[in-house]
C-alpha cells in the first residue's frame, strides 16, 4: 500500500504534528497500517491546525480513507493528552530542552 506520495505526506504530518502538539509518530508505519493511520488522523484533527487538516485530507485521498470522519473512530481521551493543563514555567522549558542532551550519563 505504501507509495512515495503517502510516505512524503506522512513525513510532513510527522514534522507538523511534532511542532504543533509535541507528539511523535512513525511515518513508515502510518503508510502501512490503516488502523494506525486512523489514529494519527484523529490526533491531527483534534489539534485544530489548518495545515494538519490539509495534510490529513491529502493522506485520506491517497489511502482511500476519504469517508473517515472523527465520529467514525472510537472515542479516546486524546484531547487531554494533547492539551497541557497549565502553561509551562521557565524551569519546565529548560528541563525539557536539556534533558535530551544527556542520555544516561554526562558527556
Amino acid at each position: 500500500m505504501m507509495n512515495g506520495d503517502s510516505f512524503s505526506i506522512a513525513t510532513l504530518i510527522y514534522a507538523r504534528l511534532r511542532r504543533v502538539s509535541g507528539r511523535v509518530i512513525d511515518a513508515l508505519y502510518l503508510t502501512e497500517n490503516i488502523d494506525y493511520a486512523q489514529h494519527v488522523i484523529e490526533l491531527c484533527e483534534v489539534t485544530g491546525d489548518v495545515e494538519l487538516f490539509n495534510l490529513v485530507g491529502r493522506l485520506k485521498k491517497i489511502l482511500d480513507l476519504e469517508n473517515l470522519a472523527l465520529e467514525d473512530v472510537p472515542e479516546r481521551q486524546v484531547e487531554s493528552e494533547l492539551m497541557p493543563t497549565s502553561e509551562p514555567t521557565e524551569d519546565d522549558i529548560y528541563r525539557s530542552q536539556v534533558a535530551h542532551h544527556y542520555i544516561g550519563a554526562l558527556r
